[in-house]
């Protein structure tokens, strides 16, 4: 019975995340107005994370691994590059169908801080993305898109007081579709199409201490796959919901400004209820020095 399981599964596409796609990860707790300076351009942020995805059909997945990010900012602009590693490992009914090791796709990402008052700011992005492997979505799970992503993202914060502030944003990007091997060795073009993100939040900044609560909701759509292969677009299009929370504690190490982040996640899938995540849990922590 399990192997039939597995010979229906592997029909389907298993699974793909991005962490550098990630939106909380993409935009980690927005600054506050107060924060910007000059005097430190440079930012460097080591982040590791685990992410578990439980889905409908039994499948189980686990992600663990790094990112690694640096920011330079010449005020009013910025420019970020963002990239990661993650050990994968997948299971069904407690047999591991998947094992391995990837690095995600090289996120660049560009933009310009506009000041609106004294309380707001808004920050317009161009997002571009490129493959570091092959795509391997056809096969298992994999990590990382595999396919060139271009793109634009809008966010903003809107600071109630000193103390409280409100932050939102939504982001679009298209991906062009290349060449992938399915597990039998049929040879596709493949494209996961399109993603919009959507995020709302709230946020307390004390003077070392801060707290983040936000939901975010991701539609993926748009998937192509050529000859037709009726499973492969089905599963790679979804709706995703996430709640999360953002522990922010803020200190200085020899005059450079540190910053420590805790982040816990549960999301899940409202579409499609066969292949999609029934349950996601992440977690992650960051470490970011401005010099």
């Amino acid at each position: 019975m399990i192997l039939l399981l597995l010979l229906l599964c592997n029909l389907t596409i298993h699974g793909t995340i991005s962490m550098v796609y990630n939106f909380r990860i993409a935009q980690i707790t927005k600054q506050p107005i107060a924060e910007q300076s000059d005097d430190h351009p440079n930012s460097v942020m080591g982040l590791l994370f685990d992410v578990y995805e439980q889905k409908y059909n039994q499948i189980h997945q686990n992600f663990g691994g790094g990112l690694a990010t640096y920011i330079r900012n010449f005020i009013p602009y910025y420019f970020r590059i963002d990239g990661a590693v993650s050990h994968i490992k997948a299971s069904l009914n407690g047999t591991t169908s998947y094992s391995g090791t990837q690095t995600d796709d090289i996120l660049f990402t560009m933009g310009r801080d506009f000041l609106i008052g004294e309380q707001a700011k808004v920050t317009i992005s161009g997002l571009f993305g490129i493959p570091t492997h092959a795509i391997t979505g056809l096969q298992h799970a994999s990590f990382g898109y595999g396919q060139v992503g271009l793109g634009g993202q809008l966010d903003g914060i809107y600071n109630l007081n000193s103390h409280y502030a409100l932050i939102g944003g939504t982001r679009y990007i298209h991906f062009f579709g290349r060449k992938a091997y399915a597990q039998n060795q049929d040879l596709y073009k493949f494209n996961i199409g399109n993603i919009l993100d959507l995020l709302f939040a709230g946020k307390y900044n004390g003077v070392k201490q801060g707290l983040e609560l936000g939901y975010t909701a991701r539609f993926q759509f748009g998937a192509k796959i050529s000859p037709f292969l009726a499973n492969a677009t089905s599963t790679s299009n979804y709706i995703r919901n996430s709640f999360y929370g953002v522990y922010k504690y803020r200190f200085k190490i020899h005059e450079l400004q540190n910053r420590f982040l805790l982040n816990l996640a549960y999301g899940f899938d409202s579409r499609p209820k066969t292949t999609g995540n029934k349950n996601i849990i992440t977690v992650w922590g960051s470490w970011t020095v401005n010099f």
